[in-house]
């Protein structure tokens, strides 16, 4: 049986999530969460990449740990670019920042929160219902519009009259700065790094398998639209104010496999902090059967110019859970 719903969620919060898938299938909705529709033997890579594919609607349960998942993000960007419904369903009371803010800011959401959690639920089965069905009911009538709404502020707290406390809380910022200018500098300047990972895939009760050696990782600079190859010009420094979109490049070498194979590689951008994500994406390489060598790329960010923050920052892109390729770049005033 097809399934219609694919479920995204951070492993921190797995419990909540297989309740959703519960209480959808209860109704009949049939789901595909990770790991459970993942056969023996299968790449989870693709595994996830065709679950999306096949899904009319992309159910994000969405927290804190969502909100900092690269998985997720990778997740979320394949569900919007194949065109799925795409309906946040929040279990905790968290803003979407960066990348995850760039996708939700103007989508429709739902609270699922508790105490009140089991009437979140049954909003989620009407809403998933309304676009599977011919209701006449939008999704937008049963949930709520636009950007969500910072969390609740904790009440001030009392200042204490010494300031020895004040003083040390200083010396441990300033280390704390100083520890992340480290990482930020270290992350631009480390040499790039590249690892073979092996492919296979099973067609017709054959398996094919190969070796896929990523080569190259460079970035540069232009408009929405990709320029052509004699018209990128590669880099590792950028200039803030003259940046629109920074694409990110990746070169596969192989053994010509014979016929078409898939390759998803899942890319993340992070910087200019260490716990900051700044985009996520998936390059899909559909590499022809007779290719020894193959390059494909992604941009990321916004015209006109301006939307990047000076600072380091460093590309990882991942098939499965391997990274396979990283590099740095910078991000100048």
């Amino acid at each position: 049986m097809s399934h219609a719903v694919f479920v995204s969620y951070s492993s921190h919060d797995q419990a909540t999530a297989a309740q959703v898938v519960a209480e959808l299938e209860a109704a009949g909705i049939r789901c595909w969460i990770a790991p459970r529709d993942i056969k023996a033997g299968d790449v989870w890579a693709h595994a996830i990449v065709d679950a999306i594919a096949a899904a009319r609607v992309f159910v994000l349960v969405f927290s804190a740990h969502a909100n900092r998942s690269g998985h997720v993000l990778n997740e979320l960007d394949a569900a919007v670019r194949r065109g799925a419904t795409v309906i946040p369903v929040r279990i905790e009371n968290v803003m979407p920042d960066r990348a995850m803010e760039y996708h939700l800011q103007s989508r429709h959401w739902l609270d699922v929160l508790e105490p009140n959690r089991p009437q979140g639920l049954a909003n989620l089965k009407q809403a998933i219902s309304t676009v599977l069905g011919d209701g006449s009911r939008r999704v937008d009538e049963l949930t709520r519009i636009g950007p969500l709404p910072p969390p609740p502020q904790p009440p001030p707290r009392s200042v204490r009259r010494s300031r020895l406390p004040l003083l040390a809380a200083l010396g441990v910022a300033l280390l704390a700065m100083a520890g992340f200018g480290f990482w930020r500098l270290a992350a631009a300047r480390a040499g790039p790094v590249f690892t073979p990972f092996d492919f296979r895939a099973s067609t017709a009760g054959s398996e094919f398998r190969t070796t896929i050696r990523p080569t190259r990782l460079r970035f540069f600079e232009g408009p929405q639209q990709t320029p052509v190859f004699n018209q990128r010009r590669y880099g590792l420094r950028f200039t803030a104010a003259q940046t629109r979109y920074i694409y990110t490049e990746v070169t596969l070498e192989l053994d010509p496999p014979g016929r078409p194979i898939y390759v998803p590689l899942a890319c993340t951008i992070y910087g200019p902090t260490a716990d900051n994500i700044e985009a996520t994406f998936t390059l899909g390489n559909r590499i022809a059967g007779d290719a020894s060598s193959w390059y494909n790329s992604y941009g990321w960010g916004r015209d006109p110019a301006g939307a990047w923050k000076p600072g380091s920052y460093r590309a990882e892109c991942l098939y499965g859970q391997k990274v396979v390729a990283r590099a740095g770049f910078e991000v100048l005033e």
